[in-house]
């Protein structure tokens, strides 16, 4: 399909759709989440954030039986994440997890599996592939996720997004200090959380660092190889000019030999 002049695949249409469908979801969420807005702008945002459910269903229905394999498609890391991101779990829980509405936000998952999935996005994807960032990226939703819920559990609980901003700030080490823990069991919390942050962070620091390290080193060996090649291709062309002038050589002491024999 051309647009704007531009050879386009429905494949990448597809993809550019579910990317808006869940920005705009995601969006729609952390305004209901953290402004105060009337009830039945909230209702209108809850029918849209069930209404992409239903899409993303549809989609992991039809990828589904449209698949070579449906047991590989199944158990691929890539489909379950985007699986779990369409459940509306919120709703699901909503009567028995308190502050289940951040369950909404599993929709990032499915916006990682497109991400991981598009090839415009190699160099992206390589990162991911070489590094297995997108294990530790699950381990760090999952751990916002677990934690967020503890806090509302154990609580007192901070309040609605308050839990939420507690749990991201502790566990990426930022630790800002303006929400506390008060409670023995917040306090307990807050200390496994610290340890688990300290792993996490190390540990993407130390993928990514050796990421780029081994990508400079490919950088610098390419750049020695293509050089190689230069240098063998000038030697290759020096060598095809002598035997070139040897053969001319040979030729001209030829006819040298036989002006003589004739004289």
């Amino acid at each position: 399909m051309e647009i704007f002049g531009r050879q386009i695949k429905l494949k990448n249409i597809g993809y550019y759709f579910f990317y808006a469908l869940i920005v705009i979801d995601v969006f729609l969420i952390t305004v209901a989440l953290i402004f105060e807005i009337p009830d039945s702008i909230a209702r209108n945002i809850q029918h849209f954030d069930w209404a992409v459910c239903i899409i993303l269903l549809f989609e992991y229905s039809v990828s589904l039986y449209l698949a070579p394999s449906r047991r590989d498609f199944i158990l691929n890391p890539l489909t379950m994440m985007g699986l779990v991101a369409s459940i509306p779990l919120d709703l699901i829980f909503s009567a028995t997890v308190p502050g289940s509405s951040l369950l909404r936000y599993l929709r990032l998952l499915k916006l990682l599996s497109i991400f991981l999935l598009s090839s415009r996005l190699q160099s992206i994807r390589d990162i991911f592939d070489k590094t297995g960032m997108h294990k530790v990226m699950v381990w760090f939703v999952a751990t916002v996720i677990l934690f967020t819920g503890l806090f509302c559990f154990f609580g007192p609980s901070f309040g609605g997004i308050d839990d939420l901003y507690f749990v991201i700030v502790t566990l990426t080490t930022v630790g800002y200090g303006d929400v506390t823990p008060a409670t023995h069991n917040q306090k307990v919390l807050a200390m496994i959380l610290i340890l688990i942050g300290l792993a996490l962070v190390s540990t993407i620091t130390a993928v990514m660092s050796s990421f780029f390290t081994d990508r400079i080193l490919e950088n610098e060996d390419d750049e020695i190889r293509k050089a190689v090649e230069e240098n063998s291709q000038t030697i290759m062309n020096e060598l095809m000019t002598v035997k070139e002038e040897n053969r001319q050589l040979r030729d001209e002491i030829s006819e040298l030999k036989e002006l003589i024999e004739r004289k």
